[in-house]
């Protein structure tokens, strides 16, 4: 009898008083602080400021008995810095050939919808019969490539060189699509290198002038991917070769144009001479 009235009673309950309640994942950069705090030896921690948010670098000294230059590396968006397997093990190696190595925070990716692109109520007949949704979209993808830029302009702007060392950006993933379409626009930063590892977008549309973009870019650039990577990166690799020799060949031909847009060429004094930088290297298993 009183096993039957307690569960007449807990039948009776509403079901939300056993509702648990959402919580919100945390950020993977509050995440990735984290991680850098427990990890990693707080002399190689450079904290730094960008748009009113904090961010961590990673930092390693170069190892070699001079200093070569300077190595800042990329990682894709939502990719620990901390990868003993990647990056990780591409700052020790790069240390220990002379070069001080700064690998970057990657920022927090919003996949929340802007109000611009909220669906609006449309009648039936108004209403596209199909209607093609990117992995995410272009203002979210936007705003990620604007705070990317951003940390890279703050950690630039703290970096000091001699004339003789090199500044090379190494970048992964969609971080290389996206930091790419920044170097297509021929920024004021002294970068002699720019190395992509599979890369890619998350947009058809971006996706689409990946190639033409990488193609007009001025630092020396080395492409570089895995025979089993993504299929998006491994097809578009034929079409950025194409590209990068389009863009050669037309320097030469156009010497007004190469004093306006000097790309992938070297310029000594008054005589002209050209050389290709574009590489691809395919790396198996």
């Amino acid at each position: 009898m009183i096993i039957r009235t307690l569960l007449l009673l807990v039948t009776a309950l509403p079901a939300t008083t056993f509702a648990a309640e959402h919580i919100d994942a945390a950020p993977l950069g509050s995440l990735y602080q984290q991680d850098a705090n427990r990890f990693y030896e707080p002399s190689q921690l450079i904290k730094l400021e960008s748009e009113n948010e904090s961010f961590y670098v990673f930092h390693q000294e170069y190892m070699a008995a001079a200093r070569e230059g300077i190595v800042i590396l990329l990682p894709d968006m939502q990719t620990p810095p901390l990868n003993n397997s990647g990056i990780s093990f591409l700052a020790k190696r790069l240390s220990d050939d002379g070069y001080d190595t700064y690998t970057l925070t990657p920022p927090d990716l919003s996949y929340a919808p802007s109000l611009l692109e909220q669906d609006i109520a449309l009648p039936d007949a108004e209403k596209p019969a199909q209607q093609t949704l990117a992995p995410i979209s272009e203002s979210n993808l936007d705003e990620y490539k604007m705070a990317l830029i951003s940390r890279f302009e703050v950690l630039y702007n703290t970096l000091s060189m001699t004339q003789t060392e090199k500044l090379v950006v190494v970048a992964f993933g969609n971080s290389a699509g996206l930091f790419g379409e920044h170097l297509a626009t021929l920024p004021n930063l002294r970068i002699d290198a720019f190395a992509v590892v599979s890369p890619q977008l998350p947009n058809a549309t971006r996706q689409k002038h990946l190639a033409s973009n990488l193609s007009l870019i001025s630092p020396a650039l080395l492409d570089v991917y895995y025979s089993f990577d993504n299929p998006i990166v491994v097809d578009n690799t034929p079409d950025r070769a194409r590209w990068a020799r389009k863009t050669v060949n037309l320097i030469i031909a156009n010497g007004s144009f190469l004093e306006k847009k000097p790309i992938h060429s070297n310029i000594k004094g008054s005589e002209r001479s050209y050389s290709v930088f574009y590489a691809s290297y395919s790396v198996s298993s």
